[in-house]
């Protein structure tokens, strides 16, 4: 406070707006500029160069004056001693000394508490400096020293300064500042000892070994533990309070063994930031989940009884992007399994072709461990620089952070939804649950309502951009030529995500027949390789997702793609268009292995010709030696015997 030019009482701006620089005002600031709008109070517009407005003290409202009466008292008496405020200078020695504090290690002091407590030391010098100059009290202040100690005081309590609002107890914290410098002004939660009762290393290391106990015990069985071996050596005992105030404070080195590495890692475990992806397919991961949602399971039991479990749940594999958190792909089963995995990105890559119209693989997988022995290869083929991720380490897996809040948004879509999991602080109304179970669907629906879910996902929309999440990840992918880096064959796909028939088979004048969980399927052989390869053993993957192709394979030098095969219709009236030009068209291939098999006939005939060799005639000696016999036997048994020169296949049809 003040007086301005025309002799009235002024109050300064920090003095009477409460911001975030100066939390001891009387009033918000909105309040402040309300009432300047309103010309409610008179200010002298004194900002700027670290100036404060002054208001006029005469122009507020009584309700505010009020609350300067209630800080302050009469503020004419007040300003009246602030020719002692003069003489207190900032202390910057004292700052620095809070500021560079530590204890507990690495522990330092609030902020808040560095201002009070160089606002204290500041206090305290300039009373050290009156008290071995009461002249200068007298001739400065007119004051004698008894008056100004009672003004002190007084400054102490409406300014509140961290000080003793008491002559004697404001003196021995003058002698112990004198004393012990700055560190006299720091309190026992900041680490001054002078009033804890758990003084020495030895008491620290057997409370602290009690506290760290994995059993996790509670404070007062700690205490109670703690003071039998404090009372054998005349220690001071503590209560649960002090235990629970070490255990707190001390939580950084204590819950490694409380609770497990795990425990430690995730709350102190320092993170290494990292930026996403910058395209799609540059980083994807899988994990499993347990889908938060209830479903019906009924099963007849050995007498024939109907038995409901109401509150089974799917375990699925999920597939996701980093990029956005987009679902690529899932898999869902009563269990957790090596094939679910691969089942997960199979789906991933059929989705990946359904959005791009090519196969593409990720750059980069990130797993957890589950079955990794069983796993690696796999991982290894579409990665081949893979590595898992940490054990115990969920928070270095992008795809846990898709489980969250948005994940349980889109369930709670569902009249099934179970709720968050066991850890969770949410929770379902359990008489609701109780109610409803009967209306739970049954878990054969269970595909109907995972893909609602999953495609709620890929569908949600930005509020900002308005696209959905499927629509930032394709424009994200056509603008990326790395996303587009890996593209595969689809011979390339199904080595890498089909499956193995368990058994080998055969290639008939039929074509290929295999049994798929006791479903037949067909396939024909591509018309180049048919003659040459039929009869012999083979095998074959398929892609349990699209069985309108196989990959066939003798693991040596034959490896094609077989496609369904198509049957044409027996009678003229079940024809289609096209079946009529298709029928021809088999029947002519059937005519062109029969002429090629004729033109190869014809081709060694010449060769025969121009060497002047008749085989014929090897076999039609009298004298015939060992290896001639031999060859020419060779021949006889792989020369076909020539048809004759009216013959037609279509004859055998």
């Amino acid at each position: 406070m003040k007086f301005d030019t025309q002799n009235r009482l002024c109050i300064e701006g920090h003095e009477f707006i409460r911001t975030s620089h100066s939390p001891e005002g009387l009033v918000p600031k909105g309040t402040y500029d309300s009432l300047k709008q309103r010309n409610r109070i008179e200010v002298l517009d004194r900002g700027g160069n670290g100036r404060s407005v002054l208001i006029v003290y005469e122009t507020l409202p009584d309700n505010y004056k009020q609350l300067i009466l209630e800080k302050y008292g009469n503020p004419y008496i007040y300003v009246a001693k602030q020719p002692l405020l003069q003489f207190i200078r900032k202390d910057i020695k004292a700052e620095r000394f809070f500021l560079d504090y530590r204890y507990d290690e690495h522990k330092c002091l609030p902020t808040t508490h560095v201002s009070q407590y160089t606002q204290a030391a500041s206090w305290l010098n300039m009373l050290l400096e009156m008290r071995n100059n009461k002249r200068q009290v007298k001739k400065q202040l007119g004051l004698t020293m008894e008056e100004f100690w009672k003004v002190v005081l007084e400054m102490v309590v409406v300014q509140n300064i961290e000080l003793p609002h008491s002559y004697r107890r404001l003196t021995e914290k003058l002698q112990a500042y004198q004393q012990e410098g700055y560190a006299a002004l720091i309190d026992w939660r900041f680490g001054n000892q002078n009033s804890t009762k758990v003084k020495d290393k030895l008491a620290e290391a057997v409370l602290f070994e009690l506290i760290s106990h994995p059993n996790q015990h509670d404070d007062s069985v700690i205490a109670t533990a703690y003071n039998q071996w404090a009372q054998q050596r005349s220690y001071p005992t503590i209560g649960a309070g002090t235990v629970g105030n070490y255990r707190r404070n001390n939580a950084y080195q204590l819950q490694l063994f409380r609770e497990g590495n795990a425990a430690w890692y995730n709350q102190y475990g320092r993170q290494t930031k990292r930026n996403r992806p910058s395209a799609p397919l540059l980083l994807v991961g899988s994990d499993d989940n347990d889908i938060d949602l209830y479903f019906r399971d009924e099963q007849s039991n050995a007498q024939g009884r109907l038995q409901v479990q109401y509150y089974h749940r799917f375990k699925a594999v999920i597939i996701s992007d980093a990029f956005n958190d987009y679902p690529l792909g899932y898999c869902y089963a009563d269990g957790i399994s090596t094939e679910l995995v691969k089942m997960a990105y199979l789906d991933a890559m059929h989705h990946i072709y359904t959005l791009t119209g090519a196969w593409y693989l990720p750059h980069q997988l990130q797993t957890d461990r589950w079955n990794l022995k069983a796993l690696l290869p796999f991982y290894q083929s579409v990665d081949a620089e893979y590595f898992p991720a940490s054990a115990k380490s969920p928070r270095g897996k992008y795809i846990e952070r898709s489980f969250g809040k948005q994940w349980h948004q889109h369930l709670r879509r569902f009249q099934n939804y179970a709720g968050n999991n066991i850890t969770s602080d949410f929770r379902l109304n359990p008489d609701h649950m109780a109610n409803a179970k009967t209306q739970f669907p049954h878990k054969e629906e269970g595909i109907t309502i995972l893909e609602a879910f999953i495609d709620g996902l890929r569908q949600e929309k930005d509020p900002e951009t308005g696209m959905s999440r499927q629509e930032v990840w394709m424009a994200a992918f056509q603008a990326s030529d790395m996303s587009k880096a890996r593209c595969i064959s689809e011979e390339q796909m199904l080595r890498l995500f089909g499956v193995r028939h368990e058994y080998t088979n055969t290639i008939t004048n039929g074509g290929i027949r295999l049994t798929i969980q006791g479903k037949p399927y067909e396939y024909q052989i591509p018309d180049e390789l048919y003659l040459q390869h039929v009869g012999k053993k083979i095998q074959v993957i398929y892609d349990p997702l699209d069985f309108s192709r196989i990959l066939v394979t003798d693991e040596h030098q034959l490896r094609f793609i077989a496609s369904s095969y198509e049957k044409l219709p027996a009678a003229r009236a079940d024809y289609q268009t096209g079946d009529q030009e298709r029928l021809f068209r088999l029947l002519q291939q059937k005519k062109a292995m029969v002429q090629q098999i004729m033109d190869k006939k014809k081709d060694r005939a010449a060769i025969l010709a121009e060497h002047q060799t008749d085989a014929m005639g090897l076999l039609q000696a009298r004298v015939m030696i060992k290896e001639t016999k031999q060859a020419a036997e060779s021949i006889a048994l792989h020369t076909p015997v020539l048809p004759p020169e009216n013959f037609d296949p279509l004859d055998l049809m």
